[in-house]
């Protein structure tokens, strides 16, 4: 190989650092090249050229196959990936693979090309002549064929053509499907529907983000104050200087949603990109928007590693959600990487939300963004009022009194809505026995199992386990078993028996699967119908109720006392997402929190002010405790079968580690919930005052764990944890 190059390649291997490889031709980086690793044929991305090679000539291997003739990642998304790598402390291999899609991970052709249906000759014939076939959705779209380009899959379902209607034209032999490439349309004009008037602060948000600049603006905007108009018309800004834009949202339920919307605004491309498409459309989705063919691109946590032909501007919504931060394998944080992509990229990005996070409150005032603020619902309408619905501490009943029955009954029988928001799941969280006090738990978590009625049985929301209900109390054989507490399937029953006249429409994760079944129960809502909506933080998650007048947010105490610091803010951004989904139009909004400590300081505070005054006060109190964003933490997890095991390699390597001043190491402790899923748990905080120091005593305890830990025990880095569960 002496004529050859060495070249550093990321290899998706749990092994941190590039691998070294020779290749007689030159290659750029960014590539993707076939290698042979530990026997087997693995795709890596080059990453540079290897200057100072410590691999012995006689052990270097050649490169196999060398897969792309240009880069699939840009030097500014190369940059990224590597940048989080060194940051997320994870295997820059793994990093590469999770950025892209399965066929191209696993070497797949790099070509945007996208099946389409498209008429035969008999088909142009028969449309002409008007022979059209007796289906009627057959021969609808037999005529928008002969009318418009080609449709691939995503335009057919999205249309709303099934699959036995494109099967009927393909079997007369009138349409059929073609691979059709891909062509970027940067020069193509587009048409925005400017439909809605602006209000002077939207005006003037929209005049302060530079759009040739790359700076992080941070969109503070009361629910209802139109923040997605502004995001629409930057975006037209972008896409007429032949730019694309990329819009992050932190559910897959809102994806669909927010592409109608801007679907029906621009007369260009959109395109979605989350979990839950196929395989096979991911990776449509994912060419066109690499090409330049997609000129507006949504989508959940992954996206922001989509590569772009001309990326514009990033936008964020909903920037305070948890659902941005990866929490398992590669612990990344997507609103985090959006404004490290956006300097890249030499762009702007936008975060967005009525409940901005405490980080990014931090970051405006200390002059990294700059805040734009929307205080003002855009339609005039004033802001829903908060008031408070002591419980008595020994009530069962999960609704505080009789007169709140009577206000929901009052609302709907004006032809209102009424939202009502308890975020937990399934039918009650207790099994209990009555006569011996045995409560139903799980085996493999220290957790208790859930009564659900909806495909009966007890279920753990944690491991996944599944049980059938018990007849009788396991431990005393007494039919003694009562379920105890309230999910929202309890509530669905006990507004049923109360309401029978009106609709109940249940939003959870247990029957909210997928897009059809979110567009039902919206339908109901969206209909005009006096009805009740009971759901879990879904329901608070960028949903537009016109209708719904009065909302009840229960049992919000948890959340105040909880021994997670961070919960304080979650909670206070859940009764304010919650609340802002009443009187979104002209009617008034009304919002009840009920509660068995209506005297709680914190809670009061919240309801009396502004969220931006309120989070201003959680701010300085976490300054004075010295916690995020004032200081920067790192969590090590160590899991093992065995007890004590994960805890004895903390400390093991805990001895190892020298702390850097500012830096305390605390623990090895166990979390809230000590066994999960079999492993029991440990875990190490790291909490110093700057994150280069944090930064050394973690790639200290990176070489430690990876000399000491034994196959036996999985082990994780989280920088900057979401939570400590």
């Amino acid at each position: 190989m002496s004529n050859s190059t060495i070249y550093n390649i990321a290899i998706p291997v749990p092994l941190p650092g590039t691998f070294e490889y020779a290749s007689p031709l030159p290659l750029k980086p960014g590539i993707r090249v076939s290698v042979t690793f530990a026997r087997r044929r693995l795709t890596g991305v080059v990453i540079s050229l290897c200057d100072d090679p410590v691999t012995p000539a006689a052990k270097l291997k050649p490169i196999d196959a060398i897969l792309d003739a240009e880069p699939v990642f840009d030097q500014a998304l190369l940059n990224l990936l590597i940048w989080a790598s060194n940051y997320y402390f994870h295997p820059i291999g793994e990093v590469f693979s999770a950025a892209l899609p399965s066929k191209i991970k696993h070497g797949g052709a790099l070509e945007a090309a996208t099946e389409r249906l498209t008429l035969t000759e008999l088909g142009i014939q028969m449309a002409k002549v008007g022979n059209l076939p007796r289906a009627p959705k057959q021969a609808q779209l037999l005529t928008r064929l002969q009318s418009s380009e080609p449709m691939s899959r995503a335009d057919l379902t999205q249309a709303g053509y099934s699959a036995a209607v494109i099967r009927g034209l393909i079997q007369k032999n009138w349409a059929c499907w073609r691979s059709v490439k891909d062509v970027p349309a940067n020069d193509a004009p587009h048409h925005f529907k400017a439909a809605i008037s602006l209000t002077e602060a939207q005006r003037q948000a929209i005049a302060a983000v530079e759009l040739d600049q790359p700076m992080t603006y941070l969109l503070y905007g009361v629910t209802g104050s139109g923040k997605t108009e502004v995001y629409l018309r930057l975006i037209d800004q972008v896409l007429r200087t032949g730019k694309q834009a990329l819009i992050l949202v932190p559910e897959i339920a809102l994806t669909p949603q927010t592409v109608d919307r801007f679907q029906d605004r621009f007369d260009c491309r959109v395109g979605a990109l989350h979990s839950g498409m196929t395989a096979a459309e991911r990776n449509r989705q994912w060419q066109a928007a690499r090409s330049g063919g997609t000129k507006i691109i949504i989508g959940t946590r992954s996206a922001i590693f989509t590569p772009m032909a001309s990326i514009g501007i990033i936008i964020v919504d909903e920037e305070h959600d948890t659902s941005y931060k990866q929490q398992d394998g590669f612990h990344y944080s997507a609103r985090d990487l959006a404004t490290v992509r956006a300097a890249n990229e030499g762009i702007p990005v936008v975060l967005g939300s009525a409940t901005p996070s405490l980080e990014s409150i931090a970051n405006a005032e200390a002059g990294k963004y700059q805040l734009l603020k929307l205080l003002d619902r855009a339609n005039g309408a004033k802001r829903e009022r908060y008031q408070m619905l002591p419980m008595p501490p020994n009530q069962s009943d999960p609704l505080p009194n009789q007169a709140l029955f009577t206000e929901i009954r009052e609302t709907l029988e004006r032809g209102e809505q009424v939202l009502v928001m308890r975020n937990r799941r399934g039918y009650a969280p207790v099994l209990f026995c009555t006569e011996c006090r045995w409560i139903a738990e799980c085996q493999a978590c220290d957790a208790r199992l859930t009564v659900h009625r909806q495909q009966t049985g007890l279920k753990c929301h944690h491991c996944g386990a599944s049980h059938p209900i018990p007849t009788h109390c396991p431990n005393c054989s007494h039919v003694t078993l009562t379920p105890v507490g309230d999910g929202t399937q309890r509530l669905e029953t006990t507004f049923q028996t109360a309401f029978p006249d009106f609709p109940i429409v249940r939003i959870d994760s247990d029957n909210i699967k997928d897009r059809l079944s979110l567009d039902r129960a919206l339908a109901k809502l969206q209909g005009g119908e006096p009805c009740i909506l009971i759901g879990t933080q879904l329901i608070a998650k960028g949903h537009h109720f016109p209708l719904v007048t009065l909302a009840v947010v229960l049992d919000i105490d948890q959340g105040f006392l909880s021994a997670d610091f961070k919960a304080v803010e979650r909670t206070a951004q859940l009764i304010i997402q919650t609340g802002g989904r009443s009187g979104r139009d002209e009617l008034a909004g009304k919002v009840y929190l009920s509660s068995r400590m209506p005297d709680l300081p914190g809670l009061n505070a919240l309801i009396d002010q502004d969220y931006l005054t309120y989070a201003k006060q959680m701010l300085a109190d976490r300054s004075r405790y010295e916690l995020p964003p004032f200081a920067h933490h790192g969590l090590i997890r160590a899991d093992a079968k065995t007890p004590g095991l994960a805890d004895q390699l903390l400390q093991r390597v805990q001895r190892l580690v020298r702390a850097e001043r500012q830096t305390e190491i605390l623990g090895p402790t166990s979390p809230a919930m000590a066994k999960r899923a079999g492993w029991h748990r440990s875990q190490l905080l790291i909490s110093a005052s700057s994150r280069q120091a944090r930064h050394k005593v973690l790639q200290q305890l990176q070489v430690a764990l990876t000399q000491a830990a034994p196959r036996t025990i999985r082990w994780s880095i989280d920088v900057d944890p979401a939570d400590f569960f």
